[in-house]
């Protein structure tokens, strides 16, 4: 039996070789990435050696991998792992093949798809090698790590989803295990920054970083010690913590393998979810998700006529889908901004405000504006097509400003700003509100026919550069002139805000008829 799981893995590895050469248009994308890839790595190696303390690469990493094995590990109670898909369910569970058989082939397959998740990571070449002259090889292993880490969390969570899902209690002591454990660690690491000579500093974090401490941290140290080991030579260090990665792996696995309960039982629901999720993006639907447990409390909209009535759905929605004033992942997307500003504190704002821009346009991705736009209802309002996409904005804008003014206060002292600099860039920040939403209309508008992920993403990244060409343009001739920093990102500020809603406005017929967004 094994021999056939083999030849369906070949013979898959195969049928997609074959459709990239029968479709010239996705060996195109390859050929894209790799150019684009190359010009990046032409354009990094042109700069000098390392700018920065090597040591923060390794840290920067490990917080990188710890936090998406976190938030994985966290999903995984309670969906469990996405490792099979719906065929694997109808076609691969009834065979007369050995259930551990197939949960080896299912780990196989979801090692390779972990790897080609940290592909994006080989793009940060420029700014890795200019401020810690990281080469290509130490880059890929960044991916590679990147691979593992997603690998691990998706097994721990088929683990513990197949552990504790016969019993809320069970599950409570095992998330209390995994974030105790973690959390005593990352206590730890801190309370020894903390209690150093000159107290909670950023190269007392480093130092604390680069401890055999936080190298003990399941896969967060495990990873930053291999990167570490890698980038200093000693691969003595690279060795042992490649080895207790595997052998964590394997623990892991055999757990699964030997336990009495059916793991099959534990896939389903998550293999059905995965291909609604699939058939609704295929189909140019957007599967709305929601909590499992939610809290109607107030029923009705409450306000609204017309247009208006969609940004009063929109904040029931929002209500009734999280805890507090901002979603989880909006709170995650600015943490990672401001430990980003605690290092970057000695280059200035620029790179802070970069980030978080960038950070910006995956929050954005997922706001309820764009999933508006694929419903139905806002079609048939009897008003102007401009005031039904101001109204639907309304909430995505507000959602906004709350998450500049948490990302850039706390950033902006870290800093070091004066409030004017501070007040300037949460709003350039705002502003990106409306251009990344823009930017979604004028995608849909344009080229909503279009089936490729990577040529959805190239145009709207596109776009978004048009619609925010004249502000920046004027914030760097500002800046070279030799104007305040405040000033600079005002006028961006407000020269976005103009440009967005010309966008808007060129793209409003776009609600006129509910086919105009396939293209």
């Amino acid at each position: 039996m094994k021999s056939a799981l083999v030849y369906l893995l070949l013979t898959r590895l195969k049928a997609q070789f074959k459709e990239m050469v029968r479709k010239p248009a996705r060996l195109i994308y390859l050929v894209l990435v790799i150019a684009l890839f190359a010009i990046t790595l032409l354009g990094g190696g042109e700069a000098g050696g390392a700018t920065r303390d090597a040591r923060e690469l390794p840290a920067l990493a490990g917080a990188f991998y710890g936090l998406m094995f976190v938030i994985l590990v966290s999903a995984g109670f309670k969906n469990g792992a996405s490792m099979f898909t719906l065929s694997d369910v109808n076609l691969l569970f009834p065979a007369p093949i050995r259930p551990r058989a197939v949960l080896y082939y299912g780990l196989f397959r979801q090692l390779g798809a972990s790897l080609l998740l940290g592909l994006f990571l080989l793009f940060q070449y420029g700014w890795l090698h200019s401020l810690y002259g990281v080469g290509v090889g130490i880059l890929i292993l960044i991916v590679v790590l990147y691979g593992v880490s997603v690998f691990l969390a998706q097994v721990v969570a088929m683990a513990a989803y197949s552990l504790t899902s016969m019993s809320p209690r069970r599950r409570a002591l095992a998330e209390g295990l995994i974030y105790g454990v973690l959390g005593a660690f990352l206590v730890a690491v801190l309370a020894r920054a903390a209690l150093a000579p000159g107290g909670m500093s950023l190269s007392s974090l480093v130092d604390a970083a680069d401890s055999p401490l936080f190298r003990l941290m399941p896969v967060a140290g495990w990873t930053a010690a291999m990167l570490r080991g890698a980038m200093t030579g000693d691969f003595i260090m690279l060795a042992a913590y490649a080895a207790l990665t595997a052998a964590f792996l394997i623990a892991v696995v055999v757990l699964i393998a030997r336990y009495d309960h059916d793991y099959y039982e534990d896939v389903l629901r998550t293999a059905e979810v995965s291909h609604s999720a699939i058939t609704a993006q295929k189909e140019g639907r957007v599967a709305e998700s929601a909590p499992a447990n939610v809290k109607v409390g107030k029923v009705g909209l409450g306000r609204g006529w017309g247009a208006a009535a969609v940004y009063y759905k929109h904040r029931v929605e929002e209500r009734r889908a999280r805890r507090f004033v901002l979603s989880p992942l909006a709170l995650v997307f600015a943490a990672v901004v401001i430990v980003f500003a605690f290092f970057m504190r000695e280059n200035g704002a620029l790179p802070v405000f970069l980030m978080a821009v960038y950070m910006q346009m995956f929050s954005e991705a997922l706001s309820r504006f764009g999933r508006e736009l694929t419903k139905p209802y806002i079609y048939l309002i009897p008003e102007s097509s401009f005031s039904k996409l101001l109204s639907a904005l309304r909430q995505s804008v507000m959602n906004g400003f709350w998450e500049s003014l948490v990302v850039f206060v706390p950033a902006g002292l870290i800093l070091g700003l004066d409030l004017w600099t501070i007040a300037a860039l949460v709003l350039a920040r705002w502003s990106f509100t409306l251009v990344y939403n823009a930017d979604t209309v004028a995608e849909m508008r344009l080229f909503g026919g279009v089936s490729s992920k990577f040529l959805t993403m190239f145009f709207y990244v596109l776009l978004m550069l048009l619609i925010a060409l004249p502000g920046a343009a004027a914030a760097i001739a500002l800046g070279a002139m030799g104007y305040p920093e405040a000033l600079c990102y005002a006028a961006l500020a407000v020269l976005n805000v103009p440009m967005a809603l010309l966008a808007l406005f060129l793209c409003r017929n776009m609600l006129q008829c509910a086919e105009l967004n396939e293209g």
